[in-house]
């Protein structure tokens, strides 16, 4: 019998009869297939080389954030989260996921070179910034706690169980659902003020897939708990689940902040950006059953609001979903 870690294949997270809703993920995320050469960036040049300083800054510091954080998430769903799920189902979803997160790397690998950036410069930004680096390493830390080359977990303990929740928790809602929102709200601001209108028209299509992962997270979270109900009732667990949600919104304030430096840039401004990143996440808490700590009831942003609703799968949520397991 081959092993993965120290545990056999037949040991991990089974999910018992939650194939149909992970099979619709992989059977739209498969549909939403797209290829970044497709997207004609080099229409945009005219605007790159137009670009004020600070909004220069603030595009290279998303382009590099983004370049490295698509090869977290495909490290992590390798190495972290697949070798422990048995559902087939699941195994489908996560594969094309897997998959997307190829497509998003090279759309990115695309910019960098048809704008002839540094792409050495972009590819260790998020070593050197502290905000960035400090973002992604608590994706890594928790995923490197369950991770097969470091030994693996025992995924039918409560505690294996615990940390497997916990890294989908930091990667696929928070990563994907926190910190990555944040970032396409930026770049979309580009568009409304008339700029970069084909490389906003790839981040589109890049955030319909992640609105695909994200389901895919809180959808996993929900099986695992009604897998595991104990889980919910560890009133610690659940505490660190709520606030460690809050702290990373904390900190990408921190870093929104920073790029703004007390300027509007796009037509955008710090304040605007502070009230949607807590709108985002009090629609996170709320999805996986907590209560809104924020309590922001509306996305303040209103050219989010004018996105096509039908085309983004309800991405910028103005009717959220709401679960309630925790």
């Amino acid at each position: 019998m081959p092993v993965l870690g120290k545990k056999k294949v037949t040991d991990g997270i089974k999910l018992n009869d939650s194939g149909s809703v992970f099979y619709d993920l992989y059977v739209q995320q498969k549909r939403a297939i797209w290829f970044p050469e497709e997207i004609q960036v080099s229409q945009d040049l005219m605007d790159w080389h137009g670009m004020a300083d600070k909004e220069r800054a603030m595009f290279e510091n998303l382009i590099g954030y983004f370049v490295t954080s698509e090869l977290l998430v495909q490290n992590v769903l390798g190495e972290s989260f697949y070798p422990y799920i048995i559902d087939p189902r699941v195994k489908q979803a996560m594969t094309v996921q897997m998959f997307m997160e190829d497509i998003h790397s090279d759309f990115f690998e695309i910019i960098l070179n048809t704008f002839q950036m540094d792409r050495e410069k972009a590819y260790n930004l998020t070593s050197v910034h502290p905000l960035l680096k400090k973002k992604q390493d608590w994706v890594a830390q928790a995923a490197d706690k369950i991770s097969i080359s470091n030994g693996g977990i025992d995924p039918d303990s409560k505690e294996g169980k615990k940390a497997i929740l916990h890294a989908i928790l930091l990667s696929s809602i928070i990563q994907e659902g926190i910190f990555f929102y944040s970032a396409f709200a930026l770049f979309l601001a580009f568009r409304e003020m008339g700029k970069l209108t084909n490389v906003s028209n790839g981040i589109d299509l890049v955030l319909i897939d992640e609105s695909f992962h994200l389901k895919l997270g809180i959808e996993l979270i929900l099986a695992i708990l009604e897998e595991s109900p104990e889980i919910a009732q560890d009133e610690e667990f659940v505490k660190l689940i709520q606030t460690t949600i809050v702290e990373c919104t904390e900190l990408e304030l921190e870093f929104v902040k920073e790029q703004f430096e007390g300027n509007t840039i796009n037509g955008l401004s710090y304040a605007e950006m502070e009230q949607y990143l807590k709108y985002v996440t009090d629609r996170r808490l709320e999805e996986l059953g907590f209560n809104a700590y924020y309590l922001i009831p509306d996305n303040p942003l209103r050219f989010l609001k004018k996105q096509d609703l039908t085309t983004l799968q309800n991405f910028f949520e103005t009717t959220p979903i709401n679960y309630t397991n925790f």
